[in-house]
């Protein structure tokens, strides 16, 4: 039974309102937040979680949610995204209130979701207008980046254990755009890889996606000495809160990372 509500929930999104100005909205998603304040429609918004960054009344982890907090605010609509949030799921469908089902594994998925949260909203030219702008930058960027195919590159999301990315997430696409290879594309989603693997893949670019260590701490690790992006100085620490959430910003990352490989 579950599954099948899963399958409309992808399918239809659980959005039937016909005045928008009625939504009261609870976001437990943070790039489906930046994506409702990209739109101006953050008036209709009435909770987010402490991942967040705004000034809204914080309804708990996004993971761990207060359920009293949320039924408190009286949403009639609460934004998840599948499958990271599939208990959370479970728990909002027995408050009887509607969802909206956003799971970008690309950057084409990201501008679905702002459509569809815009149409949501009833910001449909807001939305129109941004997708076309972040397209436009996006073009920019493909047209004036080099040709980077044979450069391998290990992307790293979090250190201990190490964390990557792989095929079918919207980061792997977002290192297609700039023609580089993935050196776990072979693989889907995320997951923990050893340092072993990371080694005989030998990258030629390291990409830090966090905070918690610095390049030096890198270069220092035990045998990555012999690795092409050590040896070469290509390691590269981008800003994690723009790289690991599939929301608008992450055009902003993609032009950044961009800068960065010359």
């Amino acid at each position: 039974m579950l599954n099948r509500l899963f399958f409309i929930l992808f399918l239809f999104g659980c959005y039937n309102y016909h005045k928008s100005e009625n939504l009261r909205v609870i976001s437990l998603v943070p790039s489906a937040t930046e994506i409702i304040y990209l739109l101006n429609a953050d008036s209709f918004l009435v909770g987010i979680t402490n991942q967040d960054n705004y000034n809204k009344f914080k309804v708990g982890d996004m993971l761990n949610p207060d359920y009293e907090k949320i039924m408190k605010l009286k949403p009639n609509l609460i934004i998840l995204t599948l499958p990271l949030q599939k208990k959370v799921l479970e728990e909002i469908l027995k408050l009887n209130i509607d969802t909206l089902i956003i799971n970008p594994q690309s950057i084409d998925d990201i501008f679905k979701d702002i459509l569809r949260i815009g149409r949501v909203l009833n910001k449909q030219e807001r939305a129109l207008f941004l997708v076309d702008s972040l397209k436009n930058v996006l073009n920019e960027i493909k047209s004036n980046s080099r040709n980077f195919e044979n450069n391998k590159v290990f992307y790293e999301i979090w250190d201990n254990p190490l964390w990557t990315a792989g095929n079918k997430t919207f980061i792997n696409d977002a290192l297609k755009i700039l023609n580089l290879k993935n050196i776990f594309e072979d693989r889907e989603g995320y997951f923990i890889v050893s340092e072993e693997e990371v080694i005989k893949r030998n990258p030629d670019i390291i990409i830090i996606a966090h905070s918690n260590v610095k390049i030096s701490d890198v270069k220092n690790r035990k045998f990555w000495q012999n690795i092409n992006a050590v040896k070469n100085n290509k390691i590269i620490i981008v800003d994690e809160n723009s790289f690991n959430k599939p929301s608008p910003n992450i055009i902003k990352a993609i032009k950044f990372l961009n800068s960065q490989l010359y």
